[in-house]
C-alpha cells in the first residue's frame, strides 16, 4: 500500500471520528435536555438551577419504579458532590489502576470522579486512607469544595471575621465560607451558616449552579457593610479582667461566636449598651463584651477618678460623648436629675448617667446641697480608737464627714447639728433607712447608711441587714467550664453563707434564691428596698491562661460612699478565703463594677477563684471546699462587725 492510499484512509477515519464525536455530543445534549424528574416540579425553588445542571450533564437522576427522580431532599454525599463538581468544572474522570482510598473501588464510575476531584484539590482531607464517599457532605466542606472547584479568589477574605455568628475568625473554613458568601453563592440561614449541617441535593444544585454561572448568583453583599462607623461611638472602656471573650453575638453559652480575647487594660470603643452587654468594635467589625468586666473612661481615655461634687440639672440637657456641642449626643437628661461631677473640662462637666460617662453643659446645672456629703478625700486609714462611754445596746460610728443630724426622719427637715467622721452615737431605734440617735444629750435622725452599726450587748451580727448577691443566674450562666457554671457555684456558696449569718442573728436577703436572672440594676434596687447595711456579691473568675488562679475582692469609689469601710470588709473576707482554703492571694482591688459602684453602703464583689484553673476548679466543685468558702465569707463579715 503506497503512502497516498495510507494518507487517504487516515484522513477518512479522522473525519468519520470527528463526525461521530460531534453527533454523540449533540445527542447527549439533546438527551439531557429531555430529562425531567418526577419529584422536581416547575414550582420547586431550585427547578431552574437543577435543569441548568441537567443540560450540562452534571446530574441525571435515577429510576425508582420506572420513574426518573432526583431525590432533592436527600443529603448529597461526598461521592456525589465529587462527580457534580468535576463535571460542572469541565473536567473528566481520572482512570487509575489502584484506588487511592480503601473505601473506593477501582473501575466504578464513582472512582474516576473521586480520583479526579482529589487530584485537583477539590477536597481537603484524606481521612485515614478513606474518602468516605457515602458520608453526607457538610456545609463547611461544601464551602471548600466550591471555592476550589470554581477557582474562587480567597485572598480578600483571609484573616477577616465571617458575617455569621456560628463561624468565628478561627474556624477552619472561615475564608472559604466568606468567599462563597461574598460571591453570592450562599447567604446562610439568618445570622448563622450552620457549618456542621448537611446539604440536600437540591441545595447543592443551587450552590453549584451559582458557582458555575453568574446568572444564578444572589445579590452580592457588600464586604465591610457592617464595619463600625466611628462617628457613632458613645464611649470608651478599659477591660478589667484577663481573657475576656469578645463575641459576635450576646450569647454567653456559645463558644462558636467568640472572635477574640482581650486582657486587663485593653481599650475598646463602645457603640451601644444592650442589657448586660456592650457593643464594641473589634478588628473592624461589631462585637460584644460582657459589661461587668469593663470600666468606662473619659473622652481622653483616662479613668473617671473621684467624684468632685454633685449637681442638679436645671432643665432637659444633652449628654455628649465629648466636651463640645458638636459631639454625638448619647442621651437627653430630664430636669431636676442629680448628677455626679468627676471633672470640669472647659464649660462642661464630666458626669455619668446609667453607667455611661459623658459631658453636660456646666451652666445648665446647679450645685446640689447634700445632707450627708462625705469628705471626697477621707483619711484612708482611719483609727477610731476606743469607743467613748455611750449607753445603749447599739452604737453607731460615723463613716463620713459633716453628717447632718436632722429634726425628723427625712431629708428635708431642719439640720440640728453635724457629726464628724469617727464619732460615736447612741442608736435608739431604726426605721427603714433612718436611725434615731443621741449625741451629747441631743437627739435627732441620720441616714443609717452613714453609720457603722455596732452591737454592744447582743451578738455582733444580731439584727444587721446583710444583702448577698449570687452572681449571674438564669439566662446568664457566667463563666462555664464543661458542665460547671459560675451561676450554680455562686448560688450554692451564697445560700450557705445566708444560713450561717441567720444562725448568728442577722437579717439576710439574697438577690436571687434560684436560677433566675435579676439585672444589675435589679440587684441595686433590691438592696435599697430591703434597707441593706452591707452588700456582698459572689462571683467566680476565668482567664484565657489556665495558670491564672486565686482569690481577689473588689470595692468601688462612688459619690456619697465611705470607701474605707468597703476596703475593711473586702480585706477581712479576702484574707479569710485565702488563709482557710490556701488560695493564691490576688489582693483587694478597686474597680467600678456596676453593683458595687451604685451603692452607698459598704459593698464588695468577691471572686472566689478561677474556674479555668484546675486547682481552683476542683475546690469550687468540692462540697467540703464549698463549705469552707461559705464559712470564710461569713467569718470575714463577722470580723468586720467585730471591729469597733
Amino acid at each position: 500500500m503506497n503512502i497516498k492510499k495510507i494518507s487517504l484512509i487516515l484522513c477518512v477515519l479522522f473525519i468519520s471520528a470527528s463526525m461521530f464525536t460531534i453527533h454523540s455530543a449533540s445527542v447527549s445534549a439533546a438527551t439531557n435536555s429531555n430529562i425531567t424528574f418526577e419529584d422536581v416540579t416547575k414550582n420547586h425553588p431550585a427547578y431552574e438551577e437543577i435543569n441548568y445542571l441537567v443540560s450540562l450533564g452534571v446530574i441525571q437522576g435515577y429510576f425508582v419504579n420506572g420513574k426518573r427522580v432526583f431525590g432533592p431532599n436527600n443529603n448529597v454525599t461526598r461521592g456525589q458532590a465529587a462527580k457534580m463538581v468535576v463535571v460542572a468544572s469541565g473536567n473528566k474522570p481520572l482512570i487509575v489502576n489502584k484506588s487511592s482510598f480503601s473505601d473506593v473501588t477501582v473501575g466504578t464510575e464513582m472512582s474516576g470522579y473521586i480520583e479526579r476531584a482529589v487530584q485537583l484539590g477539590f477536597f481537603d482531607k484524606n481521612i485515614k486512607g478513606e474518602f468516605l464517599p457515602n458520608k453526607a457532605l457538610t456545609r463547611g466542606e461544601m464551602s471548600y469544595v466550591l471555592t476550589k472547584a470554581f477557582n474562587l479568589d480567597t485572598s480578600e477574605y483571609e484573616g477577616i471575621d465571617s458575617p455569621f455568628t456560628d463561624v468565628g475568625i478561627t474556624h477552619e473554613y472561615v475564608k472559604y465560607i466568606n468567599t462563597i458568601y461574598y460571591n453570592g453563592i450562599t447567604n446562610g440561614t439568618g445570622k448563622t451558616y450552620l457549618p456542621n449541617s448537611t446539604v440536600t441535593r437540591s441545595q447543592f444544585s443551587l450552590f453549584v449552579a451559582r458557582a458555575k454561572s453568574e446568572k444564578y448568583r444572589l445579590e452580592l453583599p457588600v464586604k465591610g457593610v457592617t464595619v463600625p462607623d466611628t462617628s457613632q461611638v458613645i464611649g470608651l472602656v478599659k477591660v478589667t479582667t484577663d481573657g475576656l471573650n469578645i463575641r459576635k453575638s450576646t450569647d454567653s453559652a456559645s463558644t462558636t461566636n467568640i472572635v477574640g480575647k482581650v486582657n486587663t487594660g485593653g481599650k475598646l470603643s463602645v457603640y451601644a449598651v444592650e442589657g448586660n452587654w456592650l457593643k464594641v468594635s473589634y478588628k473592624g467589625a461589631y462585637a460584644y463584651i460582657f459589661k461587668q468586666y469593663a470600666e468606662f473612661l473619659d473622652a481622653d481615655g483616662n479613668a473617671l477618678g473621684a467624684v468632685e461634687k454633685e449637681v442638679t440639672t436645671k432643665n432637659a440637657v444633652n449628654l455628649y460623648v465629648k466636651p463640645t456641642s458638636s459631639a454625638k449626643v448619647i442621651s437627653t437628661i430630664k430636669a431636676n436629675v442629680k448628677l455626679p461631677v468627676y471633672k470640669t473640662v472647659g464649660g462642661y462637666y464630666l458626669t455619668q448617667v446609667n453607667g455611661l460617662p459623658g459631658y453636660v453643659v456646666a451652666n445648665s446645672t446647679t450645685d446640689t446641697v447634700e445632707e450627708e456629703k462625705p469628705n471626697p478625700n477621707p483619711n484612708p486609714n482611719p483609727d477610731p480608737g476606743t469607743p467613748p462611754v455611750t449607753s445603749g445596746d447599739v452604737l453607731g460610728r460615723v463613716t463620713v464627714a459633716n453628717l447632718n443630724v436632722r429634726s425628723q426622719s427625712n431629708s428635708t427637715s431642719a439640720v440640728l447639728f453635724k457629726l464628724n467622721k469617727g464619732e460615736y452615737v447612741q442608736v435608739n431605734s431604726i426605721s427603714g433607712y433612718w436611725a434615731e440617735i443621741t449625741y451629747n444629750g441631743q437627739t435627732g435622725y441620720v441616714h443609717k447608711s452613714y453609720l457603722k452599726l455596732l452591737n454592744q450587748s447582743a451578738k455582733p451580727l444580731q439584727n444587721r441587714v446583710i444583702i448577698l448577691d449570687p452572681g449571674h443566674g438564669g439566662k446568664d450562666p457566667g463563666t462555664v467550664k464543661g458542665s460547671v457554671s459560675e451561676k450554680s457555684i455562686t448560688l450554692k456558696v451564697s445560700t450557705q453563707v445566708k444560713q450561717l449569718l441567720e444562725n448568728a442573728g442577722a437579717k439576710v436577703y439574697m438577690t436571687r434564691t434560684g436560677d433566675t436572672y435579676p439585672s444589675l440594676q435589679d440587684r441595686v434596687d433590691f438592696t435599697q428596698a430591703n434597707y441593706g447595711e452591707i452588700f456582698v456579691s459572689v462571683h467566680v473568675n476565668s482567664a484565657a491562661n489556665s495558670s491564672a488562679q486565686g482569690t481577689e475582692t473588689y470595692y468601688a469609689i462612688s459619690t456619697g460612699d465611705m470607701y474605707q469601710e468597703d476596703i475593711d470588709l473586702a480585706t477581712f473576707v479576702n484574707n479569710q478565703i485565702v488563709n482557710n482554703l490556701n488560695m493564691k492571694n490576688r489582693g483587694v482591688k478597686q474597680e467600678q463594677y456596676y453593683v458595687i459602684r451604685n451603692m452607698v453602703i459598704p459593698s464588695i464583689l468577691v471572686e472566689l477563684g478561677f474556674l479555668t484553673n484546675t486547682e481552683d476548679h476542683n475546690k469550687m466543685t468540692n462540697d467540703q471546699y464549698v463549705n469552707l468558702f461559705a464559712e470564710s465569707i461569713y467569718n470575714g463579715i463577722l470580723q468586720y462587725y467585730k471591729k469597733q
